[in-house]
């Protein structure tokens, strides 16, 4: 059971991932978890992700083949939003016929543009890694984790409008 869920951001492939791996335990792997991961004890990515500016394929296929590698994963897993480019699907490709790893299915969440829009903007996150969305899955108490109790933020490239310094 290997799968691949592909679709835009906020398209909800993190909120429908997380469904199908509790349900079939499979392990999911996902690049931006492995990246929020890899931000605590890797300065390079730390920056990058500080900074908004986009993980180079070369990163994010090592760390996809790192992990493909790992024998937890070879026959049960679900690939969370990669490939994200036509490169990044020929070096997957390249990393699958190495591992002789099979893909059984793939799937694509298509939703409207305006739809996308709202989600992203709508999103809060907390430093301890969990997620939540103003109105469709708001925290307890505003603004707060329910986890931790710290401070949720929007992060800036989920802003409709994102800075950059």
């Amino acid at each position: 059971m290997n799968y691949i869920l592909m679709g835009s951001p906020g398209a909800g492939k993190g909120t429908q991932a997380k469904r199908i791996v509790k349900k079939f335990g499979i392990v999911h792997l996902s690049p931006g978890d492995m990246f929020r991961e890899a931000k605590k004890s890797n300065e390079v990515i730390s920056k990058l992700l500080a900074s908004g500016q986009l993980v180079s394929d070369e990163i994010v296929v090592s760390m996809i083949k790192d992990r493909l590698t790992k024998d937890d994963v070879k026959e049960r897993f679900f690939l969370d939003g990669f490939p994200r480019t036509v490169k990044q699907a020929e070096e997957l490709d390249a990393i699958l016929k190495a591992e002789n790893i099979k893909i059984d299915a793939v799937f694509f969440i298509d939703v409207r543009f305006e739809e996308v829009i709202k989600r992203i903007a709508g999103r809060r996150v907390c430093s301890c890694g969990a997620s939540y969305h103003v109105t469709m899955l708001p925290p307890k108490e505003a603004n707060r984790c329910d986890l931790c109790g710290k401070e949720l933020v929007q992060r800036n490239d989920d802003k409709e409008h994102p800075s950059y310094t």
